[in-house]
């Protein structure tokens, strides 16, 4: 046989009387059988929840394997674009050297063809020439006109020299 027991809950800060007092129902203990279903019921409660959280990091882990792959695939982009710029820099520096090369020859040449050109060249038979077959003149003074600056470095020409 099972025990009663009563419990009386106070209200406020004034006892109640007796006739008023509030009696809870007797409690029994759970039986072996209810204690295992509630056991399996909280197992089961808990594999939930361990699955749904499973399911959210593996969710996660899916987004952040996603970012990470974005990440590393814009990464190589770049390099790649890096490596080709620097490529064509130093495409563009080798083109300059030759660039280079190839003007110090030129003007090496042109030196050569100037200095065989006076050692070739004779003035006085120049100035026979223009004299005497072309029929040239030396200017007259009046035909001479001078001008001076005054410390500047360009002039101005208003007018056409006579």
């Amino acid at each position: 046989m099972q025990e009663v027991r009563t419990y009386y809950y106070n209200q406020g800060n004034a006892v109640r009387k007796e006739s008023e007092l509030v009696l809870s129902p007797a409690r029994s203990l759970p039986t072996r059988q209810q204690r295992e279903r509630e056991k399996r019921e909280e197992a089961m409660r808990r594999q939930k929840i361990t699955d749904r959280r499973r399911a959210a990091a593996l969710r996660k882990n899916r987004l952040l394997t996603g970012y990470m792959i974005v990440a590393v695939i814009l990464t190589c982009l770049m390099l790649v674009g890096y490596v080709g710029l620097q490529t064509n820099v130093t495409t563009r520096m080798n083109h300059i050297a030759e660039l280079q090369n190839e003007l110090s020859t030129v003007n090496a040449d042109n030196k050569a063809a100037e200095s065989r050109i006076s050692t070739t060249t004779n003035l006085s038979e120049i100035k026979d020439k223009a004299i005497n077959e072309l029929g040239m003149v030396y200017a007259t003074n009046n035909q001479i006109v001078y001008y001076s600056v005054d410390g500047s470095d360009y002039m101005s020409q208003y007018q056409d020299i006579p």
